[in-house]
């Protein structure tokens, strides 16, 4: 299966990235190109839609820990939806929960980078 990434622009300058498919070492690379693009352009406020995710290896996660610091790094943040049960076992069991600002859908994760408090994480 391969990958799909999609962006989108939201309001509260929040950039949604939807991933569809499988991000694994080989493809792992897209993703985080996507994502340095946006930190390049100063998009730092980032939401990773997960919903259509089949499959995610070590790379990925990877992937989504250099996200993390690189949109931190720049006074952003990298949030998290739609995490499916598998998904979320993972997250637990390596303690991602605790890095990361995982919420239910989309429209918790844009109204979340409104308050200021949040933001600055």
């Amino acid at each position: 299966m391969s990958l799909t990434i999609e962006s989108q622009q939201h309001e509260n300058n929040v950039v949604v990235i939807a991933v569809h498919g499988e991000i694994t070492f080989e493809n792992s690379d897209q993703l985080r190109d996507r994502l340095d693009q946006h930190c390049e352009q100063n998009q730092v406020r980032i939401v990773i839609d997960l919903a259509g995710l089949k499959y995610m290896s070590s790379a990925g996660m990877g992937v989504l820990v250099h996200g993390l610091k690189n949109t931190r790094a720049k006074g952003g943040d990298l949030r998290l939806i739609n995490l499916n049960d598998k998904m979320r076992r993972v997250f637990l069991i390596t303690q991602f929960t605790h890095h990361f600002v995982v919420l239910k859908n989309l429209e918790e994760a844009v109204a979340s980078f409104a308050s200021p408090a949040e933001s600055s994480r």
